[in-house]
C-alpha cells in the first residue's frame, strides 16, 4: 500500500469503491424493484404511447436552455477569462454525463478541472473556488424552492424535519467553506501552496463584487425553475394534472434525491422510486407517475451523453483510458499544488 508525500498510508481506494458499488446495485435494484412490481404493464404503455411528444420536445429545450444557464453562470463568477460560455456549457454536460456512469460521483469534477487547468491554462485555485461557488448556488436554489414546497404544500408537511435536518448540515458546510477558506492563507504551511491563495483571492473577490454574485444567483433561480417547468411539461404530456408550482418542486426534489442516493448508473431505479412515491402523495397512480419518469429520466440524463459524445473526441479524450489519464493527471495536480512550478 502506497504513502503520500505527509508519510500518511493511503486508504484501500478500491475496496471503498468496491463496497460502495455493492451498496448502490443493491439499493438501485431494491428501489427499481419496488417500483415495478405488481404494475399493470398495458396502462403503462398505454400512457406512454400517447404522451404528447410537441410538449416532450419543448421540455427538452427548456432543459437544454436551464443547462447553458449554468455555463454561463460559470463564465460570469470565472470573471476574467477566455473560456466561452458554450464550451463550460459542453464542460458541465461532459461531467454530467461522466458522473452518471462512475461508481463514485467524482469523476466529473475530476475531468471538468483536468480540461480547464490542462487545457484551457486556468489556474487551479480558481477552478476550485467556482467550482464550489457552483454548488452553493444550486444548493441554496434547490434550499430555497424545495423548502418552500416542504412548507406550503400540505402532503410534504410530515418531511420537514428532514429537510430541516438537511439544510442545517448543508448550510453549514458552506458558511465554513466561504469563511475559513480564505483563513487559510494564514496559516504558513497552507500559504506556501498557491492553490490556497487562488481559493482565497477568488472567494474574496466574490464577495466584494456583489453585484456579479447577486447576477449568477438569479441565473441559478431561473436555471432551476426552468427545469422545474420542464418536468410540468412533461407531467402535461402523460395527463398527470398538477399545478405548476407542484411539479417545479417535484422536479427538484426528485432531482436531489437521485443525486445524493447510492444507485444504478444513471439512478435506474431510485429516480423511478422518488417520482413515484412523490406523486402518490397526490394520489397519481403509479402507471401514469412510472409514465412521467421515464420520460423526465430521458430527458435529464441522455442529453449530456449525447454532449459528452461529440465533445470528448474533440479534447483527444477518445477512450475510457484517455478519460482516466486525465482524471489521473488532475489527481496529480491537485496533490503537487505546493510545488514551485505552480508559482506565478
Amino acid at each position: 500500500m502506497g504513502s503520500n508525500r505527509l508519510g500518511l498510508r493511503r486508504p484501500p481506494t478500491y475496496i471503498m469503491v468496491i463496497a460502495y458499488g455493492i451498496v448502490a446495485t443493491s439499493m438501485g435494484l431494491v428501489l427499481g424493484w419496488l417500483v415495478i412490481n405488481n404494475i399493470k404493464w398495458g396502462e403503462l404503455a398505454s400512457s406512454l404511447s400517447s404522451a404528447n411528444l410537441w410538449l416532450v420536445a419543448l421540455a427538452l429545450a427548456l432543459y437544454l436552455l436551464a443547462g447553458y444557464l449554468r455555463g454561463l453562470r460559470w463564465r460570469l463568477v470565472l470573471g476574467n477569462s477566455d473560456v466561452s460560455a458554450f464550451r463550460l456549457f459542453l464542460i458541465e454536460q461532459t461531467g454530467t454525463a461522466l458522473d452518471t456512469f462512475s461508481p463514485i460521483r467524482v469523476l466529473d469534477e475530476l475531468v471538468e478541472i483536468g480540461i480547464l487547468v490542462l487545457r484551457d491554462g486556468l489556474k487551479l485555485g480558481t477552478i476550485l473556488a467556482t467550482l464550489a461557488l457552483q454548488r452553493t448556488f444550486e444548493f441554496a436554489t434547490t434550499v430555497l424552492i424545495v423548502g418552500f414546497g416542504v412548507f406550503a404544500l400540505e402532503p410534504l408537511h410530515p418531511y420537514w424535519p428532514y429537510f430541516a435536518v438537511g439544510t442545517s448540515l448543508g448550510s453549514i458546510s458552506l458558511i465554513l467553506l466561504f469563511s475559513v477558506g480564505p483563513a487559510l492563507t494564514g496559516i504558513p504551511v497552507l500559504s506556501k501552496m498557491p492553490v490556497v491563495p487562488q481559493f482565497a483571492s477568488a472567494v474574496i473577490l466574490l464577495r466584494r463584487d456583489v453585484g456579479r454574485s447577486m447576477l449568477a444567483f438569479v441565473i441559478s433561480v431561473a436555471q432551476a425553475l426552468l427545469i422545474g417547468v420542464a418536468g410540468w411539461l412533461v407531467a402535461q404530456a402523460v395527463n398527470v394534472d398538477l399545478g405548476l408550482h407542484v411539479l417545479v418542486v417535484v422536479t427538484l426534489g426528485v432531482m436531489f434525491f437521485s443525486s445524493a442516493v447510492p444507485g444504478l448508473p444513471l439512478a435506474l431505479g431510485t429516480f423511478e422510486y422518488a417520482v413515484v412515491t412523490l406523486l402518490g402523495l397526490w394520489d397519481i397512480g403509479r402507471e401514469q407517475a412510472i409514465a412521467f419518469s421515464l420520460l423526465l429520466h430521458a430527458i435529464l440524463f441522455l442529453p449530456p451523453i449525447f454532449f459528452a459524445i461529440f465533445f470528448l473526441p474533440g479534447e483527444g479524450l477518445l477512450s475510457i483510458v484517455r478519460i482516466k489519464a486525465l482524471a489521473t493527471s488532475t489527481r496529480d495536480e491537485l496533490s503537487s499544488a505546493g510545488d514551485e512550478r505552480y508559482l506565478d
